[in-house]
């Protein structure tokens, strides 16, 4: 039997949906794309998971080749879609728990990394497997073991190093992938087989003969180093990993520890002996013979019969050596014998150097270079970084776009409030015309009817009403699947009591949700607030604005008609031309202002950068990988934005214009006043002219309201859904941790019985001792007291920047329009403190009684028999 440990692979679950899932992928998200161009690329996908992952794995070169395949086939594929496309991939633990409500739980995550990750932690396992089977009788054999396991540590460097980060970027917790996918652990594994290929290392210095002793004991003490490091990475600080070995493991590493550390001592004490140092001779055997001792009473759970009998061979032969050099000492060298602390310490000598394959270290390069002897798939599709980049440059058009409108927007709301304040147009057009209407006001009424009028404006606000009321909706959905995490925490509590200790309360664990849907309701309630005003303005001048959409013959019927003859008006003042004039000037820079807008919008809908950066990334690309960033289309977005500086310039330019013209205006008004003389009919048919111009900008402002509105929600749902989908994987996740905390149970230590009792007591089985997994600070402080409630503040930048990094963007605040000038909605007002929960739950109830987990005050807080949590 071998004496290296094989490291167990994370099997797959099978993926019936892969094939279809990513044609419809293709189809709904690639432009210029047809999935049935892909469906050779896609079997070849599937078919290579079908071969290489699902099937059963086992160690041989051919296998681990077709695995790197696949993982190079991912890693282009990175390239070409992001790493969430709804899709779940499910692995098992590789050390599933003996003592566990769910022993065979896996972990599904939707996440093209996360398969990575698993993928390349089975090359590895593969790697120290294949060795553990080699024969190392001979040279060739070691030589062999030495090349897997150097690689098996290369390989999981680079899976900690480069692919571990962008998955924890991923997740919705740093430990949703799983236990098995943390620094911790796989810290701990790249140790271990460390340690083995310097064991490797220090046998061929054995066989060969011809090496120092002082030589081999410091090859031997770097191997024990190496065994001692993976018991110190396993328990790390950040996510302590040793309740998830099982105990066998733990021991092997325990033993083997002991003993190159007790091998390092003996071939010490043979120099010594070679140097006449007789004294720290025997001292160098003493340690090495208590190191021996202390390795075999760890030898006792589990350990290899081989890895023991390499144990009792060196126990035996520095026992041997030691009646020898005690015996020779007392009768014939009489050298005083130091203390253990007073011997030279024995610096380890490393011989074992990582070694990253090249075809997981640069995978596409390796791919597209034809190492892998099969062309990348889906090299048809756009990169995902040109997808990416697409949407930044048409997202900073979009922009450009608004800004533009809502410059005009602002401007014309100056424009209407200012010749409000003036009674302008009205008090011009009721001397004008008597009679009739003037033909400015009846452009306007034709603009508002061609463009639906009233029945246009109840749409608009009947779609906010049911946008509004969807995303109170997906909130409220999201915080149901908080309520049934927390619900199936407590049932899960209450079934199992001792798990309080090490399993945070749900009121803890989802905090950053909930500071989340805090900020999401209070925005809900802040545009709601929104849509309030808009629909008391649309209450406020429906009426106006239903005479004004009811064309010529209503708005005849609301505004009176006068006859100059008979009130003395034969001629107007002089003031009225240039005045007359001054508005037609201010209408023409209204009309050009709409236009700028218009031409920018065409240009917006014309403007496809899309040949161009394909012709760019083409030309920038370099080294093989296929990696497209968008940061290499910053020049590129800057020259093609240009085209709308002239316009921007222009709108710049009509504010000064506009400024001085109405300067001009309000003169020529004073001017008006003090010439026209007053006449009771002439002011009801000027004030009711002005209502109807009014009720025009009006009708606007509620439309550009209405069409802001669900645009927002539109956006918002986005985010909610995105939110909603967060709490799920917060619910799977913790279903997972139920699954991995239960694993302590792996560890569980019972009081042995005196040796002279035929059976075991039944009191010394009642209380196991279980190694917390938790964090210290989480162990050692009791954690912050949550709200008592659920009421909801208003969203804060500041909570925002704190929160987890999983947590979607917070959403714009709507956009509320006064007069047509564009304002920012003022900070919704924090919830009153006796808000109504949404539902209490013993999770939230345990906050006020004392938090589970507080040591202190949990009853079922217990001690380890280690004392400190792990293995020492």
């Amino acid at each position: 039997m071998s004496n290296f440990l094989p490291i167990p692979a994370k099997r797959a679950l099978p993926l019936p949906s892969f094939s279809q899932h990513l044609l419809n992928y293709i189809s709904n998200h690639f432009r210029d794309a047809h999935p049935e161009a892909f469906k050779r690329d896609v079997e070849a996908l599937v078919s290579m998971r079908k071969e290489w992952v699902e099937a059963k794995v086992e160690g041989h070169p051919e296998i681990v080749r077709g695995l790197m395949r696949y993982h190079a086939q991912l890693s282009f594929l990175s390239t070409k879609f992001p790493s969430d496309i709804s899709l779940q991939f499910t692995y098992h633990l590789p050390f599933p728990p003996t003592y566990s409500l769910s022993p065979d739980a896996p972990v599904s995550l939707a996440s093209i990394t996360f398969e990575r990750a698993s993928v390349l932690f089975n090359i590895a396992g593969l790697y120290a497997s294949m060795a553990a089977a080699e024969r190392r009788a001979e040279a060739e054999g070691i030589k062999r073991a030495l090349g897997y396991l150097t690689s098996a540590a290369g390989v999981l460097e680079h899976l900690v190093k480069h692919v571990l980060p962008t998955l924890q970027s991923e997740l919705s917790s740093p430990h949703a992938a799983g236990y098995d996918i943390s620094e911790s652990f796989l810290g701990t594994l790249k140790e271990f087989v460390l340690a083995e290929a310097q064991e490797c290392y220090w046998q061929q210095a054995v066989l060969q003969g011809t090496y120092k002793n002082g030589l081999i004991g410091k090859l031997s003490m770097k191997v024990s180093e190496y065994y001692k490091s993976a018991l110190s990475s396993m328990n790390g600080t950040d996510y302590p990993s040793s309740s998830f070995f099982p105990a066998n493991w733990i021991s092997h590493i325990t033993v083997k520890q002991c003993h190159f550390e007790a091998a390092a001592q003996y071939r010490l004490s043979q120099e010594d002996l070679e140097k006449s140092r007789y004294g720290e001779e025997i001292a160098r055997l003493r340690v090495a013979e208590g190191l021996a001792k202390k390795g075999l009473e760890a030898g006792k759970k589990g350990v290899a019969d081989s890895v023991l009998s390499d144990l009792k061979n060196l126990q035996s032969a520095v026992r041997s050596a030691l009646e020898r050099a005690v015996r020779d000492n007392d009768l014939v060298y009489v050298s005083p014998i130091p203390p253990a602390n007073q011997l030279a310490p024995i610096s380890g000598v490393g011989m074992v150097k990582v070694s990253i394959p090249t075809e997981v270290s640069e995978p596409i390069a390796w791919l597209m270079g034809g190492g892998a002897g099969m062309p990348a798939l889906f090299s048809a599709l756009v990169p995902y970084g040109v997808h990416l980049a697409l949407s930044i440059y048409d997202d900073r058009k979009d922009t450009l776009v608004r800004e533009l409108d809502g410059k005009r927007e602002e401007l014309d709301g100056v424009a209407a409030s200012t010749l409000q304040s003036l009674n302008l147009p009205g008090s011009i057009q009721a001397l004008e015309r008597p009679v009739g209407l003037p033909p400015s006001l009846l452009k306007k009424a034709e603009e508002v009817d061609s463009a639906g009028g009233v029945d246009r404006i109840r749409s608009l606000l009947n779609e906010v009403a049911r946008l509004s009321k969807a995303n109170a909706q997906s909130l409220n959905e999201a915080m149901d699947v908080l309520d049934q995490e927390a619900t199936e925490n407590e049932t899960l509590l209450s079934r199992q009591p001792e798990l309080q200790s090490s399993r945070p309360p749900s009121h803890i664990a989802n905090q950053p949700l909930i500071a989340t849907a805090q900020q999401y309701d209070a925005t809900i309630k802040q545009a709601s607030a929104s849509d309030g005003t808009v629909r008391q303005k649309w209450e406020e001048w429906g009426h106006l604005i239903d005479i004004l959409a009811g064309g010529e013959d209503s708005i005849n019927d609301y505004v009176p008609s006068t006859s100059s003859s008979q009130n003395g008006y034969s001629s107007l003042p002089p003031s009225v031309r240039p005045i007359r004039a001054s508005l037609e000037d201010l209408d023409d820079r209204i009309s050009h202002r709409a236009r700028l807008v218009n031409e920018a919008r065409n240009i917006a809908a014309a403007d496809d950068i899309r040949p161009a950066v394909l012709t760019e990334a083409t030309r920038l690309a370099h080294g093989g990988t296929g990696d497209v960033k968008t940061e290499w289309f910053e020049d590129l977005f800057g020259r093609s934005l240009e085209k709308y500086d002239r316009i921007k310039e222009e709108m710049e330019a009509e504010s000064g214009k506009q400024v001085a013209l109405l300067e001009q205006i309000r003169g020529q008004n004073e001017s008006f006043i003090s010439e026209r003389k007053e006449d009771p009919i002439v002011k009801e048919r000027e004030r009711r002219l002005q209502d109807m111009d009014l009720a025009y900008w009006k009708w606007r402002e509620i439309v550009d309201n209405a069409e802001e509105g669900i645009k927002f929600y539109n956006s918002f749902a986005d985010m909610l859904n995105q939110f909603k989908g967060t709490c799920t994987q917060f619910l799977n996740s913790r279903r997972v941790d139920i699954g991995q905390i239960t694993q302590q149970f792996h560890n569980v230590s019972f009081e042995e019985p005196p040796s002279h009792s035929p059976s075991p007591s039944p009191a010394s089985h009642q209380q196991p001792s279980y190694t917390s997994t938790s964090p210290p600070a989480q162990r050692n402080a009791p954690p912050p007291s949550p709200p008592k409630t659920f009421s909801l503040s208003h969203p804060s930048s500041g909570q925002w920047q704190s929160s987890s990094d999983f947590l979607p963007p917070p959403p714009p605040p709507p956009i509320l329009r006064s007069g047509g000038i564009q304002t920012q909605p003022r900070a919704a007002p924090p919830p009153p403190a006796d808000a109504t929960p949404r539902r209490v739950t013993r999770a939230s109830a345990a906050a006020n009684r004392g938090p589970i987990g507080d040591a202190e005050r949990n009853p079922y807080s217990k001690g380890t028999r280690r004392g400190g949590g792990g293995v020492v």
